[in-house]
């Protein structure tokens, strides 16, 4: 994690422990796949969650945004690659884990394109993936890579990740030696 120009190195490792503490907090399925863990963490937080991927927007538009209205929340993805979208997602999901809460990006374009149906006043919480600089957008960037970390999806975006339970570490080394079988080649024959 980059360190930000004024922020001391304490703030840093405070803000580090904290998102590695939410991401290890929520349980992940095994194996990995994401339509679950939206499943699942809809049924923890007792309101649903909706994905939708929305494939026409103004090119400033953020990649993603979360717009929560009064009965559920939604989540909306511009199309890349299928690990890009899961990022973009689980950056999204990190936003409702860390309790953050924003209406600037009411008026945007992917909102519009996310909820067209709606008035804007029912629209209680709109957070975009874009402005990497603020400190909510910092914590649930370095949540949705922790996220993608403990799937086995990505590695770990800090030096020091906190010790894997014992099950994620076993997938992560099988992870791990079918990456390095793969970079060897096949066997030759003798």
């Amino acid at each position: 994690m980059s360190q930000n120009r004024g922020v001391k190195p304490s703030q840093q490792r405070d803000l580090a422990a904290r998102c590695q503490e939410l991401a290890a907090a929520l349980p992940l399925p095994s194996p990995w796949d994401l339509e679950t863990f939206i499943g699942e963490l809809s049924e923890l937080r007792g309101r649903p969650i909706e994905l939708r991927r929305v494939a026409t927007v103004e090119s400033d538009a953020p990649c993603g945004a979360l717009v929560s209205l009064a009965d559920r929340d939604v989540i909306g993805y511009l199309p890349s690659t299928p690990l890009h979208e899961e990022h973009i997602v689980l950056h999204e999901v990190a936003h409702l884990v860390c309790g953050h809460s924003d209406t600037k990006l009411a008026d945007s374009p992917l909102v519009a394109a996310l909820v067209p149906d709606l008035p804007r006043d029912l629209v209680q919480s709109v957070l975009g993936r874009s402005a990497f600089d603020a400190g909510t957008e910092q914590e649930a960037e370095l949540v949705a890579s922790l996220y993608l970390y403990r799937a086995g999806r990505a590695p770990a975006p800090l030096r020091r990740v906190r010790k894997l339970d014992a099950k994620s570490g076993r997938t992560l080394r099988e992870i791990q030696a079918t990456f390095d079988s793969a970079r060897r080649g096949p066997e030759k024959r003798r």
